[in-house]
């Protein structure tokens, strides 16, 4: 029993360690291909007006992207967000809720 109860814990501690790798990679990813692009298009098209929304917008809409990783990869630490629809605490209660719902009775 307790074998099992280690290698359980081990399985997520290794899935967890696993999204937070994947969530610093993609910042590293963020940060040079944001600094390369950027690079790249005022060597080739210069200073022109609409580079400028380029150069924004990409990194913004990206950084919304990362930034909703984010939340999911370190949803356990931040407070708020465990008494959402993601929490297994919620997850729980509306099986139980759903379990006492009279066309689950047998």
């Amino acid at each position: 029993m307790t074998n099992n109860k280690e290698q359980n814990a081990y399985k997520k501690a290794k899935k967890r360690l696993d999204e937070e790798r994947g969530f610093y990679m993609h910042i590293i990813i963020y940060v040079v291909m944001n600094i390369a692009i950027t690079i790249f298009q005022y060597a080739l098209d210069g200073n022109k007006d609409w580079l400028i929304w380029v150069i924004t917008l990409r990194p913004l809409l990206w950084g919304i992207g990362l930034l909703c990783h984010g939340l999911w990869t370190f949803r356990r630490n931040i407070k708020w967000f465990k008494n959402t629809i993601y929490s297994k605490q919620w997850e729980e209660r509306k099986i139980m809720e759903i379990m006492k719902d009279d066309d689950f009775k047998f």
